[in-house]
This record gives structure tokens, C-alpha cells and sequence, in this order.
């Protein structure tokens, strides 16, 4: 069961999820230090927001990789909503270069992940926090 989820903005979700970015940069070491958790979308992630988003992702990935990304109408349905699950392993060491540095001293590596089937609505929270277990039991199982 998983227990710990981790909430970020829409733009950061679609690029985890299509394994576009791997790396979140936190303020805070979780605890336990590597497991599975779950990820959540932040219910305040907008329209405009992923717009922008999408024009600065065309002027800086390659094509393939821009082409990985969904139209806001796919990912509109998150705000609010857990949405994947992953492994993640965080430490106090950057990877070489250092990838979407935001000056925080923890590092949290995010592997394996797997988009849900149907969101689950689930409030939000800052750094790694405990599901409720209404929610965690939610989750469904990994194949």
C-alpha cells in the first residue's frame, strides 16, 4: 500500500509522468528516504499556466519530446487529483549536471512511475505527507 504522496503543478506532473523529468529539487529529506509514493496535482494549475508552459517547452525540447506532451484538455481533469504513482530515492547529492535546480539541498529521484487509470480526488500538500488511508487504499494495485 502506498502510503506518501508529494504534490507539484501541472506542467512538473506531465513532464514526470512522460518521464520527461526525473529529478524533483525539495526543501526537505522524506522519510523514509526511499520508497513508493504518490503523486498529486495542485488544484490552483491553470490554463494559461500550461500554455506557457508549452511554448517554452517547444523552444527547448527536441521534437520527439515536445510530441510526448498532452493538450491541456487531457491533464485539465488532474487539478486536485492524484494521478501517479512512482519510487522515488531522494539524498543530499545532485546528479551530475544538476537538472531543474531550484536551489533546494534535497534531491529526489523518481523512477518507475505510472499513471492512474482515473485520478483520485486528493488535497494537496507541501513536501512528502501521509495519505489518508481512504485514499491510499484507493490506489490501484501495480501489474
Amino acid at each position: 500500500m502506498i502510503e506518501l504522496a508529494f504534490t507539484t503543478r501541472i506542467p512538473l506532473a506531465v513532464m514526470i509522468v512522460t518521464g520527461l523529468k526525473q529529478w524533483e529539487n525539495r526543501a526537505a529529506m522524506p522519510f523514509p528516504a526511499k520508497g513508493l509514493c504518490a503523486m498529486t496535482c495542485s488544484k490552483s494549475s491553470d490554463a494559461r499556466e500550461y500554455a506557457n508552459f508549452l511554448a517554452w517547452a517547444k523552444s527547448v525540447f527536441q521534437p520527439e519530446a515536445f510530441a510526448l506532451l498532452p493538450a491541456w484538455a487531457q491533464v485539465a481533469s488532474w487539478r486536485g487529483k492524484l494521478v501517479a504513482v512512482c519510487e522515488y530515492e531522494a539524498s543530499y547529492t545532485a546528479p551530475t549536471p544538476p537538472i531543474w535546480n531550484e536551489g533546494y539541498p534535497v534531491w529526489w529521484h523518481l523512477t518507475n512511475v505510472r499513471l492512474l487509470d482515473t485520478p483520485i480526488p486528493c488535497r494537496g500538500n507541501v513536501g512528502m505527507w501521509r495519505l489518508p488511508m481512504t485514499i491510499s487504499s484507493m490506489i490501484e494495485p501495480t501489474t
